[in-house]
């Protein structure tokens, strides 16, 4: 599979043994490609830094089916993540935060940018920024389901439901430094938001982050060896929107029940047209 893209052609390495995709997906590699539009990460208040940085940022390329369009996943981990984020206790062990580069291969051109971001407390404080071809930001909350057990986990039969806060803007309002998207850590709990060229900006010291890939060994031993705070993300299809999704995984009992409480009320007042 190859990528052409500014003059430049990227040959990707395909893993047709990697499970964790939707059928039709293929997951492949290319670690100068990976390195080309790795996310710059400011820590201008310090929050990435705490209690220690990221240990690394793994990356995957995910082709949906059809393979027009390409996601360069990278997942930040950070081995412990202390918060107290409106009174509430957000501290654990393993922490994972995400941003997408996705590219048009048939238009050969980057076409968005996907940053794992804040959100409402509805959401658990998280919600999406897509940084896409749009000439006016909106936002809008974004109903999904994940894939089912074969490509996550704990998917069940056919998916879990839960929605999510997504902030749509224009990708030229998006700082890069050469193709690289510039980001910034904006919470105790981690979390980025993209820096805007329209706006003053504190840009503060670069967390230097060790880049890996994030293959099916590592992916198991997020999925099934954390068991203190296992890697509850679906990546199994980033070309969906939210293009993000997330469930917890079935020990964190509290959280899920949350989850199916909050959904079945959300379900509820749309039925009856709140």
């Amino acid at each position: 599979m190859e990528l052409q893209l500014g003059g430049q052609t990227y040959s990707l390495v395909e893993d047709p043994g990697d499970k964790y995709v939707v059928t039709g997906g293929t997951v492949a590699f290319c670690d100068r490609l990976a390195e080309d539009f790795k996310p710059i990460v400011i820590d201008a208040h310090g929050y990435g830094s705490k209690p220690q940085p990221p240990e690394f940022m793994a990356y995957r390329a995910v082709a949906g089916p059809g393979r027009r369009m390409l996601c360069l996943l990278y997942e930040f981990y950070w081995r412990r993540q202390d918060c107290d984020w409106r009174g509430l206790n957000k501290d654990h062990a393993h922490d994972y935060e995400q941003i997408q580069v996705h590219f048009d291969m048939e238009e050969k051109r980057l076409d968005k940018v996907v940053v794992s971001s804040v959100g409402p407390p509805g959401c658990a404080g998280h919600g999406v920024e897509v940084y896409a071809h749009v000439d006016e930001k909106t936002w809008r909350m974004v109903d999904y389901v994940t894939s089912p057990k074969h490509a996550f986990p704990w998917g069940g039969s056919g998916g879990r439901n839960w929605f999510t806060q997504v902030r749509e803007m224009p990708l030229r309002l998006l700082l890069f430094s050469d193709n690289r998207p510039v980001v910034q850590v904006v919470s105790c709990y981690h979390v980025f938001s993209g820096v805007k060229i329209d706006r003053p900006r504190k840009m503060g010291p670069k967390l230097e982050i060790e880049l890996r890939r994030l293959d099916t060994e590592l992916l198991e031993r997020w999925y099934l060896q954390h068991f203190k705070n296992r890697f509850g993300h679906d990546i199994s299809k980033p070309q969906e929107e939210p293009h993000q999704m997330y469930y917890p995984p079935p020990e964190d009992w509290i959280s899920r029940i949350a989850y199916v409480l909050l959904w079945t009320v959300r379900t509820i007042r749309r039925r009856l047209g709140f």
